[in-house]
């Protein structure tokens, strides 16, 4: 058994390569097929790059408002105990909305996401 405490959970600023705006990230536990969670706090307006998951991924709202996007789809809002299942290889973004910061947990499936461009701020307001 692995026990990950928030209290004892260090928290590292989200890089360039992967966020835009202030972001938060706190590791937790992963298993041996590389599946792991997160925990990872947005200020408002702040956003992933676009990403995919090989195995997919489990949003699940702790606090604040959120978006959450596929790729040519609409948006969905991200409330506290929502929980979003994007599917193997979708490229999507999550973040904070316009005016309120969110934090998540995220369960990553499959090993290491593909990372790409930044969400233009014409791509964060589409579908909303």
């Amino acid at each position: 058994m692995e026990i990950s405490r928030a209290s004892e959970r260090p928290f590292t600023e989200g890089d360039e390569g992967r966020f835009s705006g202030e972001v938060s990230l706190g590791s937790t536990v992963a298993d041996p097929d590389a599946t792991n969670v997160g925990v990872v706090h947005f200020a408002a307006g702040a956003r992933t790059r676009w990403h995919r998951h090989p195995g997919g991924q489990f949003l699940i709202g702790i606090s604040g408002r959120g978006r959450v996007r596929t790729r040519g789809e609409r948006g969905h809002e991200l409330l506290p105990g929502d929980v979003i299942h994007v599917g193997a290889d979708e490229w999507h973004y999550h973040g904070g909305s316009p005016d309120a910061p969110m934090a998540h947990y995220a369960v990553n499936v499959g090993g290491a996401p593909e990372w790409a461009e930044g969400v233009t701020d014409e791509e964060y307001d589409e579908g909303f």
